[in-house]
């Protein structure tokens, strides 16, 4: 239920955005037609409703089908996620269960308490289940699919300091990266 929920809303959106999109683009040609006419420029002027149709239809398409790729995909329903390079997510489901799936982890999917991404490395704090029982932190390489274990802050923090990663003060949970990845602009702007 919650997904077509998020899908109907998602539907709204990407309609609203197509008008606001189609009468800003029927706006700028107008503008362009009073400094350089053409018959395209003439037509759009005599018909700016039709246009304006076609545009919205045009730009509604195409928001629809980038909300479907990596970079627009933000989940639907009880799932969400968010893109961190290299064509790599961190998801959750149900708003409590935040997890990576890097290659060479043998369980697939990992749990994750906090992280953060940079220099082409998600780091974090783990999420310690009984059936995984992994080492209380992580470096997952994006580029080359790889994760690896440490047992202690200490550790980790010898790690950071000689690859310039954030410390562990800096981590976030996935409601916090979700909103400051997907907020303000992006928002906005997209579907």
């Amino acid at each position: 239920m919650e997904v077509l929920f998020h899908f109907i809303f998602q539907l709204i959106k990407i309609g609203i955005l197509a008008s606001i999109y189609s009468s800003i683009l029927i706006g700028i040609l107008l503008i362009i037609g009073k400094f350089k006419s053409n018959t395209f420029l003439k037509r759009v002027k005599t018909k700016k409703r039709k246009y304006w149709f076609l545009f919205g239809f045009l730009i509604s398409i195409g928001l629809f089908i980038f909300s479907f790729t990596y970079w627009g995909n933000h989940g639907l329903g009880d799932s969400a996620r968010i893109p961190i390079g290299n064509f790599k997510e961190v998801g959750e489901t149900n708003g409590i269960n935040a997890y990576i799936e890097p290659d060479n982890y043998r369980y697939g999917a990992m749990n994750v308490h906090s992280f953060i991404k940079s220099n082409n490395y998600l780091v974090g704090k783990t999420e310690v289940s009984p059936v995984e029982r992994p080492k209380p932190f992580f470096s997952w390489d994006l580029s080359k699919d790889q994760i690896t274990f440490y047992d202690s802050e200490k550790e980790y923090n010898a790690f950071a300091d000689k690859n310039r990663l954030p410390k562990k003060s800096e981590f976030k949970t996935f409601r916090e990266s979700y909103r400051e990845y997907w907020s303000g602009i992006r928002f906005m702007l997209l579907p």
